[in-house]
């Protein structure tokens, strides 16, 4: 009798330390959550930089905690495209292009349609930053319009709905045929991607679901 009540009290302990841990745990993550977005709101006053630093704390968070694998898998991709939303606005492509592809250690296939249509607004952004160097090679800037075309192309097979990636194929197609049409004069200046709001604008980062 006094073994079976002493396995009941230890059982008991257990299950109120488990208890406990995924309460603080739940806890912790809800912070987690709240600060995310405050970093939106921060990245919509246009404190872009302060956004950044909150979606990069709580990313160090929680590969510290050793649960990044294990938090929902729309919350990890909504803070990656953050992550990269922000760096791209910062004009750090190649670091916005390496946050997207985080999400392969944990995804085997990105199905995330936004993934794509933002990595095809940032290799295009880069080629036409390529188009204004001095010396720039004409090759890289074709390539990279071909990729970020490409990027466009899987991002409507993934959502054919999403308008932005409309446009911005149509828009990025229509600049690789002015290129194909153009070569003996070489193109010095490509116009950046519209956002949807103000055609006449460059690309805003922010493509929401």
């Amino acid at each position: 009798m006094a073994r079976k009540h002493y396995n009941r009290h230890i059982l008991k302990f257990s299950a109120g330390i488990l208890l406990l841990i995924v309460s603080l745990s739940g806890l912790e993550y809800s912070s987690l959550l709240r600060g995310m977005a405050r970093a939106a709101e921060d990245y919509n006053r246009g404190d872009t930089e302060s956004a950044l630093r909150r979606y990069d704390d709580i990313e160090r968070q929680l590969r510290s905690f050793r649960v990044i694998r294990f938090i929902p898998g729309e919350d990890r991709r909504i803070l990656f495209l953050d992550e990269a939303r922000s760096l791209y606005s910062l004009g750090r492509y190649d670091d916005a292009l390496e946050r997207m592809e985080r999400e392969n250690q944990f995804s085997a296939m990105i199905t995330d349609g936004r993934f794509s249509l933002l990595r095809g607004d940032v290799t295009f952004r880069k080629g036409t930053i390529n188009a204004g160097a001095a010396k720039s090679d004409p090759q890289i800037l074709e390539d990279a319009i071909s990729a970020a075309e490409d990027d466009l192309r899987e991002s409507l097979r993934q959502d054919p709905n999403n308008w932005d990636a409309k446009y911005n194929f149509e828009y990025v197609n229509y600049i690789q045929k002015q290129l194909e049409r153009d070569q003996k004069e070489g193109l010095k200046l490509l116009p950046q991607i519209p956002d949807k709001e103000n055609r006449t604008k460059s690309l805003s980062p922010k493509q929401k679901t």
